[in-house]
C-alpha cells in the first residue's frame, strides 16, 4: 500500500495514465518488497499467479479449503489469510495471490507496509457469466448442489452476494454501500499499483512482469474457455450490468485509462 505525503507517490498509477510509463514503473517497482495479487474469480488470474509465481520466488498461495462445511466461507478466508501474515512476516515472500477481500489486503498491508497490489479486472457481463458457469462445473465442489439450486443463469442473478463482485475484493464494505464511483477509483487507485484488463491480458502481464523487474510475454493462459457461454442477448447483457453498477464503472474507467496508453505501453515494454 502506498502511504507517501505526494499525491504521484501515493498514486503512482497517476503516472501511468497521463502518459510517462518509465516515471511509473519507478514509482511503482516492486523492488524487494513482496506482490500481492488480489485474485477477482474469472479474470484469467490462475495464469497471471502461476507466471508470477516462477518469477518471484517464494511465493504464497493463499488457499481456502471449499470442502469444509463446517465453517462460514468468510471465517475459512480470515483464518487462510491469518496463516499467510504468520508464515509471511517473519520468512519474507515476493509474491501472494488468492480471492482475499478488501479488508484481507488492509491486514496485510498493516504487516507488509512495503507489500504491492495488483489485480485483474474483466467486463462485468464476461466475467459474470463466466463465474455462474464455473460454479455449475464439475470441477467445482459442490457443483451438483449449486445445480440444483441454481438451474440457470437467471436464477443465478437474483442471488444478491453474487453482484458487484470485483468491487467485494477491492473495496471496503462502507465504502462499496456508499456507491460513490469517484470516491472507490481514488481508492484503488491509491492502494493498488496497477489494476489490468483481462481483455488486454498481454500488455497488463508486461506490465506487471516490469514491475517486477523482467518484462515478458505471457506463456500460460490456464482455466480459460471452460464451459465458456455462449454470447450473451443485449438484453441480458444489459441487465447484468444493471445489476453490477460498481464493477461496470470501475471496469468502464480502469479499461478506458489503460486502453488509452496500451500504445505507450506496447512501445515501452517491447511487446
Amino acid at each position: 500500500m502506498f502511504t507517501p505525503s505526494s499525491a504521484t507517490a501515493a498514486a503512482p498509477m497517476a503516472l501511468l495514465y497521463s502518459g510517462r510509463i518509465g516515471d511509473y514503473l519507478r514509482a511503482a517497482a516492486f523492488g524487494d518488497a513482496p506482490c500481492i495479487f488480489v485474485h477477482v474469480p474469472k479474470t484469467a488470474g490462475t495464469s497471471l499467479r502461476a507466471e508470477l509465481a516462477t518469477l518471484l520466488p517464494p511465493d504464497i498461495n493463499i488457499h481456502v479449503d471449499y470442502t469444509d462445511a463446517s465453517r462460514s466461507f468468510n471465517d475459512r478466508l480470515d483464518d487462510a489469510v491469518a496463516r499467510f501474515l504468520d508464515r509471511a512476516a517473519p520468512d519474507g515472500i515476493r509474491f501472494a495471490s488468492g480471492h482475499i477481500q478488501a479488508r484481507h489486503a488492509t491486514r496485510i498491508a498493516e504487516r507488509l507496509p512495503a507489500a504491492r497490489f495488483v489485480t485483474l479486472l474483466r467486463d462485468p457481463v464476461a466475467r459474470v457469466v463466466s463465474d455462474y458457469h464455473h460454479q455449475c462445473s464439475p470441477r467445482q465442489p459442490g457443483f451438483e448442489a449449486f445445480r440444483a439450486r441454481v438451474p440457470d443463469l437467471d436464477a443465478y442473478l437474483a442471488l444478491t452476494g453474487e453482484r458487484d463482485k470485483a468491487a467485494v475484493h477491492l473495496l471496503p464494505p462502507d465504502l462499496r454501500r456508499r456507491g460513490d464511483v469517484a470516491a472507490c477509483i481514488d481508492f484503488i487507485e491509491r492502494r493498488f499499483a496497477f489494476v489490468g484488463i483481462q481483455e488486454m491480458y498481454e500488455a497488463s502481464f508486461r506490465l506487471i512482469t516490469a514491475l517486477a523487474g523482467r518484462a515478458r510475454a505471457p506463456r500460460l493462459r490456464e482455466n480459460v474457455g471452460l464451459a465458456e457461454p455462449a454470447e450473451v442477448t443485449g438484453g441480458m447483457a444489459a441487465r447484468i450490468r444493471a445489476l453490477n453498477p460498481l464493477d461496470s464503472a470501475l471496469y468502464d474507467h480502469f479499461a478506458g485509462r489503460l486502453r488509452a496508453v496500451e500504445p505507450l505501453l506496447t512501445k515501452g515494454l517491447g511487446a
